[in-house]
């Protein structure tokens, strides 16, 4: 009989995600793995077969906790539909607890940074943005109906617009660009007068 583990797989992949979060992708090594999982390289192997499959482990659960959890907290909860969608950009530029710079998004990280991805890695990043413009697209059609957006306003057409916006200000937050919530303002108000 073996050893038993010493972390579950929640943990581990809480522990990588964090890793590959903070430090890129390309930058992590599976020697990096090893120290933060405290688990050799043959058990990585063995339970998640490679880098590129813990990886994709850890985009699924980051889509699931972190993507969901902020479309539920902060679009869904929210009665105000644009007003939610504001907080949504707005939240990105604060750094998470206990930390001073800005982390942005894994997935927009990853498919900036991730030279070798495979098409599963593609995909799962792929299916991360489209949850992300649903989200969007949804809030932006209870705007309409609550009479926050004009009747001929395309929601679809506006959900993809608002994702393009948020990945580049993924993208500038993380750069460290200053005056980014005049930006969103500005994003707002043409919204509003559509």
């Amino acid at each position: 009989m073996g050893r038993p583990r010493k972390f579950h797989d929640d943990e581990v992949l809480a522990r990588a995600t964090d890793l590959f979060w903070r430090d890129g992708v390309d930058n992590v090594s599976i020697r990096d793995l090893e120290l933060a999982l405290e688990l050799k390289a043959p058990s990585i192997y063995r339970r998640f077969t490679s880098k590129e499959c813990l990886l994709d482990e850890c985009l699924d659960r980051y889509i699931a906790l972190s993507v969901g959890g902020r479309i539920r907290h902060l679009l869904e909860a929210a009665e105000q539909p644009l007003d939610g969608l504001r907080e949504f950009f707005t939240s990105v530029l604060e750094p998470h607890p206990g930390e001073t710079d800005l982390r942005g998004c894994l997935l927009t990280n990853t498919a900036g940074r991730h030279m070798m991805a495979s098409s599963g890695t593609r995909q799962t990043i792929e299916g991360g943005f489209h949850t992300i413009e649903r989200a969007f697209r949804c809030q932006l059609e209870r705007a309409q109906q609550a009479g926050h957006l004009h009747d001929a306003a395309d929601p679809e057409a506006l959900a993809q617009v608002l994702l393009l916006s948020f990945q580049g200000l993924l993208v500038l937050a993380r750069s460290g660009a200053a005056d980014l919530s005049r930006t969103i303002d500005a994003t707002f108000d043409a919204f509003i007068a559509i």
